[in-house]
């Protein structure tokens, strides 16, 4: 097959777009039952997109079998090469079992006859993307009086799929939907390069500075956990529940979702396993628990994935946790990886009753992890809190890149689960700190009790995650630096033997804010400018002032710094959610 590509196909691949959300895999070296397993491939770029043209054997399912190895596998083609289901011209819904119905039209018997001619397919009107999106106000940071309430609590969360939404909204010319914006999530997707725990599962960098103007003084704390050695990782058994109804067809995502499974096959283990299930009006098991080292096994599978029907998320659910619980293997991951837009139609749709289930399997030791795709007909809300309930982390992709590094480098070492029911709590000294603002986290707040209530649900921590929280302090006049504004508490189980650490670290005051909380700093602010927060709005910060600043910090070389002055530099050429942004080279 001759596949040809236009340049804005092309061009999808390079720049962001609003069809996906993937996961992560990683390569890593491990034990297995027979020795060591054989790693992964050699990783694609993720900087560069791909632009050859797939060979037919990724194209066509048959000839997958002829491959020498899975190294040969080229994931992008799945994107590019990604072809819509078939369209029948009496309903607009896609033919039956996936299959291609006849493009033929006959003319009524009273017309003239003729010879029987063909017309186009007509696919079903695809929703723009501000069209039927599901997000829910998580709230605003407002400011606290120390007197009232000196203890600040909440679970820790490493969520970050707000931020790319809002880059998937940005890159189509539109400032991102206030209520989608969780400035936590904005936070966390950046790297301020704190060390790894070494001590315990979980270890606390806190640093405070003064901002720019002078007030108010700023907090970060950063949360990191130990990191695994590539021989430290045990097997990984990963539970695909894919979503292939019909709406999967919008703007190839389900093409995007092959290419994911294909990366996740080239860089697994050869003795970590992967299973499908698929749903649509109901749910399909297309894969049994297959090893990687039976690649072949997978790409068929993969190949096979087409789009059709209503949505039965519960059905596909239940179908991938009851496929989970009967390959669970006490020594090895055990995860279900949810893949849909999030729109449930049929069956349970509710977000609570879908939850129950999933806390419960949670408890079992099998986590879940969603992952949202596109951005138009998507549900937002769904899909986070079937990962907090799931006692995993929910991520958004908007860009094949992305999809690359999330593949190659996040998902698997951060699946071992080193820290359960993970909590904080900061406690601030009255006669130091006269009042504070935490920004973000308002829906993983916990009451003060809740800290040293180890039944309450919290959050879970793999290796090599990173969590950082924001504070804002307005000081009791008088003062100075090297003052303790207050201590940062972790407490968290061990996710084996259940046993509870708890630790302290003080808030030490200092002089000016350092590269990395100035940039934690502007982050925040930004996501709360563009979700209209009146404690930054009042103050008179606006998007180009932040742009200034972001600016200054790219100058100074801050690593992370360029991301955010482009990002701000999208937002401030998109003057209304409902208008396309003017080109900014224009």
């Amino acid at each position: 097959m001759q596949l040809r590509l236009s340049s804005t196909t092309r061009r999808r691949l390079a720049g962001p777009l609003l069809v996906g959300t993937v996961l992560a895999g990683v390569v890593l070296i491990g034990p297995s039952a027979g020795g060591v397993a054989a790693a992964g491939c050699e990783p694609p770029d993720a900087d560069a997109a791909p632009t050859s043209e797939p060979p037919d054997s990724v194209a066509d399912p048959a000839e997958a079998q002829e491959l020498d190895s899975r190294c040969d596998l080229d994931p992008a083609a799945y994107y590019l090469a990604y072809q819509g289901a078939d369209y029948d011209m009496a309903t607009a819904q896609p033919a039956p079992g996936g299959q291609p119905t006849s493009n033929v039209v006959t003319e009524d018997a009273s017309a003239e006859a003729g010879p029987p001619r063909h017309v186009p397919l007509p696919p079903p009107a695809e929703p723009g993307p501000l069209d039927d999106n599901t997000f829910v106000d998580a709230g605003d940071s407002g400011w606290v009086e120390t007197d009232a309430d000196r203890e600040s609590t909440f679970a820790l969360d490493v969520d970050t799929g707000s931020y790319t939404v809002a880059q998937a909204f940005l890159a189509q010319g539109y400032r991102p939907d206030p209520d989608s914006i969780r400035p936590e999530e904005w936070v966390n997707s950046f790297d301020y390069g704190d060390p790894p725990a070494e001590d315990a599962a979980l270890g606390a960098t806190v640093e405070a500075g003064v901002a720019a103007g002078g007030e108010p003084t700023l907090v970060r704390i950063g949360v990191a956990t130990v990191d695994l050695g590539d021989e430290e990782r045990p097997p990984a058994n990963i539970t695909f529940v894919i979503d292939t109804s019909g709406s999967m067809d919008i703007r190839e995502r389900l093409g995007l979702v092959k290419a994911s499974l294909a990366l996740l096959v080239r860089q697994l283990r050869t003795d970590d396993t992967i299973a499908i299930v698929t749903y649509g009006d109901d749910a399909d098991p297309v894969l049994a628990p297959t090893p990687v080292a039976a690649w072949r096994e997978i790409v068929d599978a993969i190949d096979s994935l087409q789009p059709g029907g209503s949505t039965n998320m519960e059905a596909g659910l239940r179908t991938g946790y009851e496929q989970a619980r009967d390959s669970f293997d006490p020594e090895a991951l055990n995860v279900v990886v949810l893949a849909s837009d999030g729109v449930a139609n049929q069956g349970v749709t509710d977000a609570d009753e879908l939850t129950e289930a999933i806390t419960q399997a949670g408890d079992e030791g099998v986590h879940l992890v969603t992952i949202g795709y596109g951005m138009g007909n998507y549900n937002d809300h769904l899909m986070e809190q079937l990962a907090n309930q799931g006692d995993g982390f929910y991520s958004y992709v908007d860009t094949y890149a992305e999809a690359v590094r999330l593949f190659v480098t996040e998902l698997t070492p951060t699946l071992t689960v080193v820290a359960a029911e993970a909590k904080i709590q900061v406690v601030f000294d009255s006669d130091v700190v006269a009042r504070y603002r935490l920004i973000g986290y308002e829906n993983r707040e916990l009451d003060d009790s809740d800290f040293r209530d180890d039944s309450v649900d919290a959050g879970e921590l793999g290796a090599g995650h990173r969590v950082s929280a924001v504070y804002e302090l307005d000081l009791v006049d008088g003062t100075t630096d090297g003052a303790v504004a207050g201590e940062v508490r972790l407490r968290w189980a061990d996710p084996d033997t259940g046993e509870v650490t708890e630790t302290e670290t003080p808030i030490e005051l200092g002089g000016e804010a350092s590269d990395e909380l100035r940039l934690a700093t502007l982050v925040a602010h930004t996501a709360e400018v563009l979700k209209g927060g009146e404690a930054v709005t009042e103050r008179g910060i606006t998007l180009e002032s932040l742009l200034a600043d972001a600016e200054a910090l790219a100058a100074d070389g801050v690593d992370g710094a360029g991301d955010i002055v482009e990002l701000l530099t999208l937002a401030t050429h998109a003057s209304d959610p409902s208008v396309p942004a003017t080109d900014v080279d224009g």
